[in-house]
């Protein structure tokens, strides 16, 4: 089966929604738990361009990875960062620099903490250089999932990641700010789309391929249900034909309170595991849906 992998940025304009744990733990449970097509392996590239580099992190600790590499006499080799894909400059740059394994069906471009991207904002070909990436390496005859963990902010990193991603995923808490992010989102999404001078979309735009309710606690927090009845029936939401995922990313003591290297599929927990089964299934059967939808307005 020749594989064609889907873009999805994970983003919110609000911080603290649990959206690099949601990618996280998707990805890992995607590409160790999870059968698909025909019970074949899935595979997931994860790419984290936001600059705190959180996932990055837990990743390295989980697989006991490193993203500097040595020769013999211990000066640095290379370092394996998704700051090479803006690196012109880089004579012989392989996939080894960009592109971490972690397992046999688990890869990471790796976030940087130091990136600074003030000087590539000056260059109008910056947003580009993720997307050229992918294209140039044909990353999605590879993966079955190219997952991007965005910041909660509009930059050049937000801009990347819609110039990249066939879909958006966004994660919420159901508070008094989940549907002003959620409008938020929107606003970007066609100021980048629309604004732009370019034909990078001119044949498509990202689609927003729902909300998904992540730290919930009914039993604790029993006002949050009417949150998220509140985000159903907001104007954005009407308006813009937003999904609401069914499933929903409870908070959990174990997860929240566990260390970076701990996540679902390292535990033997039933109630979690059947959260993230209906989870990915319900994740993916929106994907096809999506994808037969454009396949459709295309024709």
């Amino acid at each position: 089966m020749v594989k064609d992998a889907k873009v999805i940025s994970f983003i919110n304009m609000k911080g603290g929604v649990g959206k690099t744990t949601l990618c996280k733990e998707m990805a890992l449970y995607l590409s160790e738990r999870y059968n698909y097509e025909d019970k074949s392996s899935v595979r997931v590239l994860l790419v984290d361009i936001d600059p705190q580099a959180n996932l990055t992190q837990s990743l390295l600790e989980k697989f006991n990875k490193e993203t500097t590499f040595y020769k013999e006499n211990r000066e640095i080799d290379y370092k394996c960062s998704v700051d090479n894909v803006f690196k012109q400059e880089m004579v012989g740059m392989t996939r080894k620099h960009v592109i971490l394994e972690l397992s046999e069906n688990l890869d990471l471009i790796p976030g940087e903490l130091e990136t600074i991207f003030l000087q590539r904002q000056q260059n109008p070909s910056t947003p580009n250089k993720l997307m050229d990436y992918i294209i140039d390496k044909d990353l999605r005859s590879q993966y079955d999932f190219i997952f991007l963990d965005c910041p909660p902010t509009y930059s050049v990193y937000t801009e990347m990641s819609f110039y990249t991603s066939d879909y958006y995923f966004v994660p919420a808490v159901p508070d008094a700010y989940s549907v002003l992010g959620v409008d938020l989102l929107e606003r970007v999404v066609k100021d980048i789309v629309y604004s732009q001078r370019n034909t990078v979309f001119k044949d498509s735009q990202p689609k927003n391929l729902g909300v998904m309710w992540t730290r919930v606690q009914l039993g604790a927090k029993p006002k949050q249900a009417d949150f998220m009845e509140g985000l159903e029936t907001a104007e954005v939401v009407i308006n813009n034909k937003i999904h609401i995922f069914e499933n929903i990313f409870y908070e959990s003591n174990k997860l929240s309170t566990s260390t970076f290297d701990k996540s679902i599929v390292d535990r033997n927990d039933k109630s979690l595991d059947d959260m993230m089964i209906k989870i990915c299934d319900e994740f993916i059967k929106r994907v096809v849906v999506m994808n037969s939808d454009n396949t459709v307005e295309e024709n």
